[in-house]
């Protein structure tokens, strides 16, 4: 068994279900919550909402909840929140044992000041901001940081070119691009100085006649 301490979340079993019984619940400052896995049927329960909030600020991903005397540890899943994408309003944990490998998304934090930006017109694009990724459950990390301060214009940084940590293993394409420096077309304005140009890079292939068409 691990020895790695894993952090606990309170939690409770719901004993009414419906949209107007997970409203109240959230009303009292707790969500509505799923526990499942592990060959156990699903199991609805209430957790604290600031107590997740900050554990998936601190990257959480493992943690241990307790319902009536019986701790299990679990993968924070699933997480949806409101319309407006600022309220968490529901969660889903998934039963692990802490020394089984699995699989889990984490995020893709960069750093530094890729060099490349220097030139006019040159920009970062981060087109994969989370990798999936294969280890036990008490090795997941937090985040994957990206050093992006030698990346040149035109270069870029793959997933197979990640530095993991040991025991951690990527799922997502080797090939899915983390970074890149591209530059933009640069025009010149009225007094006959150049400037970059904002307008998107035309796609290979697409068809103008296609492009201006509405939406029909």
């Amino acid at each position: 068994m691990a020895t790695t301490e894993i952090p606990k979340l309170a939690a409770e079993k719901r004993e009414r279900l419906g949209s107007r019984e997970c409203r109240r619940i959230r009303e009292t400052g707790e969500i509505p919550a799923v526990v499942y896995g592990h060959g156990l049927g699903a199991m609805p329960i209430r957790i604290n909402q600031k107590e997740v909030i900050d554990l998936l600020h601190r990257h959480v991903h493992l943690v241990e909840i307790n319902v009536r005397g019986t701790p299990q540890p679990c993968l924070i899943k699933d997480r949806q929140w409101d319309y407006l994408g600022t309220n968490l309003i529901h969660v889903d944990l998934e039963r692990v044992d802490p020394d089984e490998k699995v699989t889990s998304k984490v995020g893709i934090e960069v750093t530094g000041e890729a060099v490349g930006l220097k030139e006019a017109g040159a920009f970062l694009e981060t087109p994969t901001t989370e990798l999936e990724i294969e280890c036990k459950a008490t090795d997941i990390p937090g985040v994957i940081q990206v050093d992006v301060s030698e990346l040149g214009v035109g270069q870029m940084i793959s997933v197979s070119d990640l530095n993991l940590p040991e025991g951690v293993v990527a799922k997502t394409d080797g090939d899915a691009v983390v970074a890149t420096v591209n530059i933009g077309a640069v025009v010149e304005d009225e007094d006959g100085e150049a400037e970059a140009s904002d307008a998107e890079p035309e796609v290979i292939g697409e068809k103008k006649d296609d492009a201006e068409e509405g939406d029909g």
